[in-house]
């Protein structure tokens, strides 16, 4: 089955401020500067979501997490980011925490990503199980049924003998 994967990047929004001071400093010539900062910091971060990965990718690092491994989202707003309807996520697992900056619906974002996270873990559990029902002989098994198969073949035991025996590691 082919991985589905999304790819998001934050709002221009989520640097209001930043935008509104550096509207204010064009006088200045110094709000040129950082109004094109800010819009080129935010165009090289993207977000790429498959069904088993996120990662965030910028121009000085990517960091991924596997989303199996998530055991929670929280949402970071501004009142600014609740007017524009934005905000952070932080994601956390056991080991680390991976911030996505301005993202739309970020309730529903993290809504989903939980979702999602707790899928793939059950996913993930339903194969560990149908891997150990597979596995039908314990361990050791074949070394002994070797050692029997050996002791047949040098005629050590019969053929009856063999045979029953060899029914026990069939099962």
């Amino acid at each position: 089955m082919k991985e589905k994967k999304i790819e998001l990047q934050p709002q221009k929004s989520h640097n209001f401020w930043w935008y509104v001071v550096g509207v204010l400093l064009i006088p200045l010539l110094a709000g040129i500067y950082l109004l094109y900062k800010k819009v080129k910091e935010l165009s090289e971060i993207h977000y790429k979501i498959t069904d088993k990965t996120i990662t965030s990718v910028s121009s000085s690092f990517t960091e991924s997490v596997d989303i199996a491994n998530i055991n929670d989202v929280k949402i970071d707003q501004r009142w600014i980011d609740k007017q524009f309807g934005i905000g952070n996520l932080q994601l956390i697992t056991n080991t680390r925490k991976v911030d996505l900056i301005g993202l739309e619906n970020p309730k529903n974002m993290a809504d989903l990503i939980m979702k999602a996270a707790e899928a793939e873990r059950y996913k993930i559990e339903q194969q560990q199980k149908k891997e150990r029902v597979e596995t039908k002989s314990s361990p050791g098994s074949l070394d002994k049924l070797d050692y029997l198969t050996g002791l047949w073949q040098q005629g050590l035991i019969s053929n009856d003998d063999y045979l029953r025996e060899k029914k026990h590691f069939e099962e």
